[in-house]
């Protein structure tokens, strides 16, 4: 299994982030959509996707509805969708998501424009690893404390 940093990774893909994510710290993704219609992203608490383990933050870009939905998914549950806040972003188009982690929540932005913040729902401390779904190129995904 891979290591975050990582460039180039095949999609889908599934990278354990060395030490978990922690409050101050960033976790940078940059790529490519392709001409899928979803492309999901999700901070999870340990390597299974089938069935998936705890998700305490999903991202699901939604070009085709201009959205950019967020959820966690905790004990084999989906939990309440957040669905506010509008996607920029176009199948074809280049990206950068950038998920800042705060004492009480995720600052989300993409492209280096604020577009939503996600309340943490179960501890940060669990999340472990990244797994990002079929639907975009990706180029890197790194991490940066501040």
């Amino acid at each position: 299994m891979a290591t975050i940093p990582v460039s180039n990774p095949s999609t889908p893909f599934l990278g354990e982030i060395p030490g978990g994510l922690s409050v101050k710290q960033r976790l940078f993704i940059r790529g490519r959509l392709t001409g899928a219609e979803m492309f999901n992203i999700n901070l999870q608490s340990g390597a299974a996707v089938k069935p998936r383990d705890d998700t305490p933050l999903h991202i699901s870009i939604r070009p085709g509805d201009k959205r950019i939905v967020r959820n966690s998914f905790v004990g084999g549950a989906w939990q309440q969708e957040e669905r506010d806040g509008k996607c920029r972003i176009r199948a074809g188009a280049k990206f950068r998501l950038e998920i800042k982690v705060k004492k009480s929540h995720y600052t989300l932005k993409m492209d280096g424009e604020k577009f939503a913040k996600f309340r943490h729902r179960l501890p940060i401390e669990q999340v472990r690893f990244v797994h990002v779904g079929e639907g975009a190129v990706i180029e890197s995904i790194t991490t940066k404390n501040d």
